[in-house]
């Protein structure tokens, strides 16, 4: 059966690039005022936040570094959503939970943790602490963003990238780009949202 697993994963790692079409570039003013006025409030980071579009396809870079101060996106990536046990393709993520066991993604404001051994990637991860009702239980779920080498480093539409048991899922040189600004940078919140 574990044989089985991998051999579906395959399926999905091999994420060739195809033009992607020309699109108008997305407003994000709404969510980095959310995103500001969440961090003032709470004493969270008002430098840096870390923000996931949930509504655009997997093979768009849909992970997004903001620069709250100049309201930048300073640099971004892939990322996996949760399958929900199939409920949820590897195009789009359509169904989110906070329940155990569910391997959906979460939504909402998350603080980013502790650095900590993973078995996935580079061997290191951060845990998550989901802020609000739709997230509160990520931490005893074990969702933490982690890294995973059939993550591609780069845009791969209309391929998708493979599923995640609910946990934001990266390239490995994304997250060590990630891990460079984590580390000089405290109480860096997630914000993760479905901007349909």
């Amino acid at each position: 059966m574990k044989l089985t697993f991998y051999a579906f994963l395959f399926l999905f790692i091999n994420c060739k690039s195809e033009p992607i079409p020309v699109k108008k570039e997305i407003d994000y003013s709404k969510q980095f005022t959310k995103i500001k006025n969440f961090a003032t409030k709470h004493n969270y980071n008002q430098n840096i936040a870390f923000m996931v579009d949930y509504s655009l396809h997997s093979g768009l870079s849909r992970f997004f570094v903001v620069d709250l101060k100049t309201d930048k996106i300073i640099d971004k990536g892939l990322v996996c959503h949760g399958s929900c046990k199939g409920d949820n393709q590897s195009d789009y993520a359509k169904k989110f939970s906070n329940i155990n066991n569910s391997y959906c993604t979460s939504l909402g404001f998350a603080l980013i943790g502790k650095r900590d051994y993973s078995k996935w990637g580079k061997h290191y991860k951060y845990w998550l602490d989901g802020l609000e009702k739709s997230n509160h239980k990520m931490r005893s779920r074990v969702v933490v963003l982690h890294a995973w080498d059939g993550v591609p480093d780069e845009d791969c539409y209309p391929t998708s990238i493979a599923t995640s048991w609910g946990c934001p899922t990266v390239s490995i040189k994304f997250l060590d780009r990630l891990d460079v600004i984590l580390k000089q940078n405290k109480k860096i919140l997630l914000y993760s949202f479905d901007g349909n």
